[in-house]
């Protein structure tokens, strides 16, 4: 069975996701754990695991806050 007519890879874009907890969110934000409930109910993207557990791509997360929040970089990225 040729399974290339069912089944197409994402393509490789050289960027891995990395999928992290609650606390790792606050914790790269430098936020409380209260916050991220709160951008959790304004729409930042998780992914539910069963009942309880959540996870966030950190990638989605930051893409998020920058669009939600109007965030931009100020001076050189060269830190000059």
């Amino acid at each position: 069975m040729n399974m290339s007519k069912y089944y197409q890879p994402e393509p490789q874009t050289g960027e891995t996701s990395m999928f992290c907890g609650k606390r790792d969110v606050a914790k790269h934000l430098g936020r409380c754990l209260r916050s991220v409930d709160n951008y959790m109910q304004r729409g930042c993207p998780y992914y539910k695991l069963g009942h309880r557990q959540v996870r966030f791509d950190l990638g989605e997360v930051q893409a998020w806050v920058k669009r939600e929040y109007g965030c931009s970089r100020i001076g050189r990225e060269d830190g000059r």
